[in-house]
């Protein structure tokens, strides 16, 4: 089951060689560790850039994240878990 959220969130990420790379988020006042990154992808929004990545924490449930570069924030744009 997909749930779409489309909810800022709170993210420490590291910034290294011109990447980004999410290491953890805050969402509705818990904290979730990046376990994994299964993939992520670019989508051009005219001057600015929108970063999607796709992340595991920990159980089966996978959360799709977006990177602005347009304000520098972070959303979370969906929920998929496993049903």
């Amino acid at each position: 089951m997909v749930t779409r959220v489309e909810e800022p969130v709170d993210v420490s990420a590291i910034f290294q060689e011109g990447r980004v790379r999410p290491v953890a988020f805050r969402w509705r006042g818990r904290k979730y560790a990046v376990r994994r990154c299964l993939g992520s992808y670019r989508f051009p929004r005219g001057r600015y850039v929108e970063i999607y990545f796709s992340v595991m924490s920990e159980g089966p449930d996978v959360y799709e994240l977006r990177f602005s570069t347009r304000d520098m924030g972070w959303t979370l744009v969906k929920v998929h878990c496993p049903g």
